[in-house]
């Protein structure tokens, strides 16, 4: 037995999985629900047959709870970014590549049925967090219905090879478990999410997510084999985070997702984290170039002003630094790196964004 067991955590019948997971998730909500209680509950409204779930309906006996969900097929970032909000995960996986990938045997038919066999997961569990202490060994930890194993680590390269199967299908609660749910003690409520990730503050590592958002999950590779170009971002990433080197200089040849880039879905999704990082920043403790912020920020009035962005945001980091408002400093940063981002792909950050 494995030294993850927890017999909490395992599921009753051979083919529950989803629902012990959404049962795991319900009790972290405070919602004490016995698992045959959510068989009979979803046996009733279609949403399991004795033969499992369907990934569509995955997540509806949280609904059913006033716990509202996001079903999407997702990479690794978009993983982190809802693990950092404090939602929970499940993911559907192949269980092959976790449960058998230890013998060479076991890694070469796992192999042949990805190349080979039907695609498609046979597998529910829930991702508990991502261990990214050593950049190179990253594991993610699972809570996982099947083996009853709990908290119990998986190399990336494995987990991913095993999420894949699934398009890297997953469904995300819409809300931060509370307080007492496992894992979430040091959580800022206040916030909404981590202070950082992996050493990069939270309003970066958005604009890597959202960067994310606009890559293939695979590619034909020169040897006719797929790959993916998430990989590269996500070493972009670790250099980023280890100060190798500055945002700008990820938009290199050196980093493969860069052949990849769909600026349009890219900049669909950073809008999103540009609005809300500007309306976030607390403007009515500065006045950045002399100008007072009382009324908030607005972007098209500031768009027509003809100041110099750069100088304007620089000039607001070194206020916030000042009186120790680090989370406007970090949003004004996220405004640089934006914009940075918009340079290196001949994007103008005023029309596409200010004024979008």
């Amino acid at each position: 037995m494995s030294e993850y067991y927890n017999p909490e955590v395992q599921q009753l019948y051979p083919d529950t999985c989803a629902i012990k997971s959404q049962q795991l998730i319900l009790e972290d909500f405070g919602i004490d629900v016995s698992e045959t209680q959510l068989v009979q509950t979803a046996n009733a409204n279609g949403w399991y047959n004795g033969e499992g779930t369907n990934p569509q309906d995955v997540g509806k006996l949280l609904n059913l709870a006033g716990i509202p969900v996001t079903k999407q097929d997702g990479n690794v970032f978009t993983l982190v970014n809802e693990l950092a909000q404090g939602h929970k995960v499940i993911v559907g996986v192949d269980a092959d590549e976790l449960w058998h990938n230890n013998t060479n045997d076991e890694k070469w038919m796992n192999w042949v049925n990805d190349f080979f066999g039907p695609q498609g997961g046979n597998h529910a569990l829930i991702v508990a967090g991502i261990d990214t202490s050593a950049p190179n060994n990253i594991q993610v930890i699972v809570k996982d219905p099947g083996s009853g194993d709990d908290g119990k680590p998986y190399p990336l390269d494995q987990f991913m090879d095993a999420w894949s199967d699934t398009h890297c299908y997953m469904v995300s609660t819409n809300l931060s478990a509370p307080e007492f749910a496992d894992g979430m003690k040091n959580f800022d409520y206040e916030l909404g999410h981590l202070h950082d990730v992996a050493g990069v503050s939270y309003p970066d590592f958005q604009i890597f997510n959202d960067i994310s958002m606009g890559l293939p999950n695979q590619v034909p590779g020169i040897d006719g084999n797929m790959l993916s170009p998430i990989p590269s971002l996500t070493d972009a990433f670790f250099d980023y985070s280890a100060n190798n080197i500055d945002f700008s200089q990820i938009f290199t040849n050196e980093y493969l997702f860069n052949d990849y880039l769909d600026c349009d879905i890219i900049n669909s999704s950073m809008r999103h984290t540009c609005f809300n990082g500007l309306d976030t920043i607390d403007w009515n403790s500065i006045q950045p170039m002399d100008i007072s912020m009382d009324n908030g920020f607005d972007r098209l009035a500031f768009a027509q002003t003809g100041l110099d962005y750069n100088v304007f945001f620089n000039d607001c980091i070194s206020q916030f630094s000042a009186i120790g408002d680090i989370n406007s400093m970090e949003l004004c940063q996220q405004q640089l790196n934006i914009m940075d981002y918009c340079e290196c792909n001949d994007i103008d950050y005023s029309t596409s964004f200010l004024t979008y």
